[in-house]
């Protein structure tokens, strides 16, 4: 996906950039693109993970056809856990903080979640790609698919910590 806040800061027109030079408008405008760019990254994230979960909807239609239907259960699992990491990341909080809110979120908290947030992308890259390749003719299927359902874990566990740095508390 490349870096979303670079892009961000190459596409400001001439009056963000007049504007930048306002004394307390710049550190404003600062933390609504990095607000922007978590919100961006965070969704690519999703579409990941939700291209994953098509696939293994896919692999569950295949195993129904086949009449193998004690990987049913395994694969619709996995499926809802997939599905449950998916709606966390595309609607987590990002960042915002209102005048009266009891969690305030500075710069270097929004730096720490968006660098988060490209690891966490990484992972559901490669959730993605595991999900793409199950077969459900595979002999090993039930063992692939407790891979992809650790790593779904794992990525479900990656996201306190963005929960962390947001809060300061942990689920």
């Amino acid at each position: 996906m490349g870096d979303v806040g670079g892009r961000i800061e190459e596409s400001k027109n001439w009056f963000e950039r007049a504007a930048s030079r306002v004394p307390g408008y710049k550190g404003y405008k600062e933390k609504e693109w990095r607000r922007e760019a978590d919100k961006i990254q965070r969704r690519f994230t999703a579409d990941r993970l939700e291209a994953g979960r098509r696939a293994l909807e896919d692999v569950a239609l295949a195993i129904s056809r086949r009449g193998t239907l004690d990987m049913m259960g395994v694969v619709d699992t996995v499926q809802r856990k997939l599905r449950t990491v998916k709606d966390r990341y595309l609607y987590a909080d990002y960042g915002y903080a209102g005048w009266f809110n009891a969690v305030k979120v500075d710069e270097v908290v929004l730096d720490a979640m968006y660098q988060l947030d490209v690891e966490a992308q990484e992972a559901a890259l490669a959730i993605e790609q595991l999900a793409k390749s199950l077969d459900a003719d595979s002999p090993s299927l039930r063992a692939d698919v407790k891979i992809l359902e650790d790593k779904i874990e794992a990525l479900d566990e990656f996201f306190a910590k963005r929960e962390h740095a947001i809060t300061g508390a942990g689920r």
